[in-house]
């Protein structure tokens, strides 16, 4: 079997045998349209307070209806690569399922990226066509319609390969060049599939969720995740600190989606926390969680978090915490601990450790964690050397360093991360995870928000430069001393920056490059 065989390998099923009832995501709405087509699905909310609730039928019937468009106003000819900047909005949800519908390979941007990243993705692509929507800043492209003010014309469905490119997603780049991801319809299903298993969604059930859909979150679990399991979600256009308990209130979900930066604002500016009935829990991912907001929204707030784990390579999630721990062992995993767990493996993917031979480590020691499954990425477009070294000895690499433990309470295997492995500084031929840095940093009291890069030293080959966020009554000089109680002084940074912000994407990852260039300025 060959490395890319393999590593789309779930428990001995190959890729091309699909272990879901539907592979698609257009097939599972038809489906929904069928057994409970007058029933919402999902419910959009502005910055104003307007909302905007559609059934599945609804869904069904108006993506037809863009997709006619598409085709007759856009130009937008069957097969043929589209790029669109969605906002959290009904048009631009209707118009990704239009496209998906129409078997149009379609690359998504960042509404607020610069005119130059946009035109080299596009071109990246190959895009015929591009699609802009209320939030985008870039000048290029065609404005989205609302259906409502369309002709009731329907375009014809195309029937594409399950397996064939649906997605293209660039990577963040926050440690490297960014890379286009290549999604397959059967991936969205298959991720579809593991959020339906592992959080016990069911029909009717509702999520919150507030992260943007031109990220592989907002998307496959906030509007895939939903279609698929006959639930409601309600998207949010942006998360608001002091708007959002008025959503949870008003919606009342059982899953409410988030990142890190959400649930620490949560925290901070919710005075009088009362979580509505029913919400079960905060599903985190994205970025880092650390112990210290774990355990101020779990004491504060009463909600757990769920942190979970993956890659626009893997779809959405590779790992997730499990429901239904008890108490005591979910404080153990995620609060009690210096680095949180990010769960166990994800339902249609398989998660190991591995050694730089491709062998499994033992339980507890450093390696990569690498996944294979039917949620793995088809490749990197036009890049077969990047897919070829992502896929060796079998398994996707992710590049980010982990280990694994079996719980003795509960038998099951869990995974923490403890940093990248790109983001390792050599201070003088001693080795230094920039991530341990930062998320010690991060749990100190007086630190909002801290990020360490390495940046190059004549004598020593590289230095450590720290940025903070301080509180008004943290000192400058106190960080360089809470370092020295857990760092060999050789090499702890020999520069602390102040700053208003870290740069992060906008799902909260730190942007190591852009954040060097700052501190070196």
């Amino acid at each position: 079997m060959s490395d890319y065989a393999a590593a789309h390998t779930y428990q001995g099923v190959p890729y091309g045998e699909p272990m879901t009832p539907t592979r698609t995501v257009i097939e599972s709405l038809a489906q929904q349209v069928r057994v409970r087509g007058d029933q919402p699905v999902i419910t959009t909310a502005s910055a104003a307070g307007e909302q905007r609730t559609m059934t599945f039928a609804d869904l069904d019937r108006l993506s037809a209806r863009t997709l006619g468009w598409l085709r007759e106003r856009a130009g937008v000819e069957p097969g043929a690569v589209v790029a669109i900047a969605p906002a959290n909005d009904a048009t631009s949800v209707l118009t990704v399922l239009a496209l998906l519908r129409g078997g149009n390979p379609t690359l998504l941007l960042n509404p607020t990226d610069p005119d130059d990243r946009v035109r080299r993705q596009v071109a990246a692509v190959g895009a015929t066509a591009v699609l802009r929507s209320a939030a985008t800043t870039f000048s290029d492209g065609v404005d989205l319609v609302d259906p409502d003010a369309i002709t009731d014309t329907a375009g014809a469905d195309a029937a594409p390969d399950p397996l064939g490119d649906a997605l293209y997603i660039g990577t963040s780049g926050s440690t490297a060049a960014s890379k286009i991801v290549a999604q397959s319809y059967y991936n969205a299903a298959a991720n579809a599939a593991g959020l339906i298993s592992h959080h016990a969604l069911r029909p009717g059930d509702r999520v919150l969720g507030c992260l943007p859909i031109h990220h592989v979150n907002g998307l496959h679990f906030t509007v895939f995740g939903a279609i698929i399991a006959g639930a409601h979600v309600l998207l949010a256009d942006a998360f608001r600190p002091f708007g959002y308990p008025r959503l949870l209130d008003a919606f009342r979900p059982r899953i409410a989606s988030v990142v890190p930066s959400i649930l620490e604002a949560l925290h901070q500016t919710w005075r009088s926390p009362t979580p509505p009935p029913g919400l079960e829990y905060f599903v985190s991912a994205a970025a880092p969680l650390t112990s210290g907001t774990a355990r101020a929204v779990l004491d504060r707030v009463g909600v757990p978090v769920l942190q979970g784990y993956g890659l626009t390579e893997t779809t959405n999630f590779s790992a997730t915490m499990p429901r239904g721990l008890t108490p005591e062992r979910y404080r153990a995993l995620m609060v009690d601990t210096d680095i949180p767990s990010i769960g166990v493996a994800f339902p249609g993917n398989e998660v190991a450790v591995l050694g730089p031979d491709g062998h499994p480590v033992p339980f507890g020691e450093v390696g990569e964690l690498c996944m294979r499954g039917h949620n793995v990425m088809n490749g990197y477009l036009h890049n077969p050397d990047a897919t070829r070294e992502a896929f060796a000895h079998g398994w996707f690499h992710s590049q980010d360093l982990g280990y694994q433990v079996r719980d003795e309470h509960t038998g099951q295997v869990f995974h923490r991360i403890t940093g990248r492995s790109k983001n390792i500084a050599k201070v003088g031929g001693t080795a230094v995870s920039l991530d341990e840095m930062d998320r010690f940093l991060r749990d100190r009291a007086g630190i909002r928000d801290a990020a360490c890069v390495s940046v190059p030293h004549p004598m020593l080959g590289e230095e450590v430069v720290v940025a903070v966020v301080l509180d008004h009554d943290t000192a400058i000089g106190a960080v360089r001393d809470l370092l020295g109680t857990a760092f060999a002084a050789e090499v702890l940074p020999t520069r602390v920056v102040p700053l208003a912000a870290i740069p992060r994407t906008p799902t909260g990852k730190v942007l190591r490059p852009q954040l060097a260039e700052l501190l070196a300025t």
